[in-house]
């Protein structure tokens, strides 16, 4: 089976592992670099010993990297061009300066070096849902996420694809995903960029259910402004796309946005399209910070 961009890497029905894996080249994959959580814990061990009372920064490379850092420039094969203007009329262009503009101002520690996390509140048509971003799985993707929030990139959005899949390898494991953040409120290939592709931060992390990640397509460093929120266990997806939130509240409203009737088109056979797609009326961030030192919500 071939494997398409934009999430398709699943498809309606069957999915191989095997070429899921060849395809986008990730098996057995483990990153390299120490955990974010890790690093700030032991920041603050080094501040108590020291006797100052303050932490120092946290020295991980990820913490604050570019824009150009984290992302690539150039389309992946078979991208179709950015569109000029989004489902809801707001310029790309204008949006990709905006984000830009934001990168860096989003940190994830204080002065003192005491943690930030930031949570996603999703307002759509069928109720609220919360997410708890993942800094310390995937920093890169959750600035791209708050960023995009905060020009109002998903405010009017919908969620245009809902997948039913199972793996051949593993018959008995059925995936239930729901995908938004469509530019064009489509889901087609090679579309879901402004014109940046962010590159991949996978991690060990278990997709269970209300895993929150990035839709990317063949290449791994494909991934832009679509998400998807996993409904049910996936253990095929582990390692091979990019985990950075998870669903803390409002599980049940996907749920439902999940099981509303689709079209079933058979010009879409990676993914059935809603009849009447949920709008994602406003994506509100809200941040605070840990001063307990606890790690953030687990995906269990």
């Amino acid at each position: 089976m071939a494997i398409q961009q934009a999430c398709s890497t699943w498809s309606n029905g069957q999915i191989s592992v095997a070429g899921l894996l060849l395809a986008i080249c990730v098996a057995g994959c483990e990153p390299s670099h120490p955990s974010l959580d890790a690093i700030q814990k032991t920041a603050a061990a080094t501040a108590k010993d020291a006797g100052t009372g303050e932490q120092p920064i946290p020295t991980d490379p990820r913490l604050q990297q570019s824009f150009a850092e984290a992302t690539r420039p150039e389309p992946p094969e078979d991208w179709q061009r950015p569109p000029d203007l989004t489902l809801t009329g707001k310029s790309v262009g204008k949006l990709y300066t905006e984000v830009v503009r934001l990168w860096d101002s989003i940190r994830f520690t204080t002065k003192t070096g005491k943690p930030i996390t930031y949570t996603a509140v999703l307002d759509t048509e069928l109720g609220t849902i919360e997410i708890a971003l993942r800094q310390d799985l995937a920093p890169n993707h959750v600035r791209n996420f708050v960023a995009l929030a905060r020009v109002g990139y998903y405010d009017g959005l919908v969620f245009e694809r809902t997948v039913h899949a199972k793996s051949e390898e593993q018959p008995e494991v059925e995936v239930e995903v729901l995908e938004g953040g469509c530019p064009l409120g489509t889901g087609d290939l090679g579309v879901g960029s402004l014109g940046y592709w962010l590159k991949p931060e996978f991690s060990k992390e278990a997709h269970a259910e209300g895993t929150v990640g990035a839709c990317h397509g063949q290449e791994p460093d494909s991934a832009a402004c679509r998400f998807y929120i996993a409904l049910s266990k996936a253990p095929f997806l582990d390692g091979n796309f990019t985990v950075f939130g998870k669903v803390t509240q409002g599980l049940d409203v996907a749920r439902r946005i999940f099981w509303l009737p689709v079209r079933n088109d058979p010009e879409y056979p990676e993914g059935d399209r809603p009849e009447k797609p949920v709008v994602i009326r406003k994506v509100t961030i809200r941040t605070s910070e840990d001063r307990d030192g606890e790690s953030p919500p687990k995906l269990q």
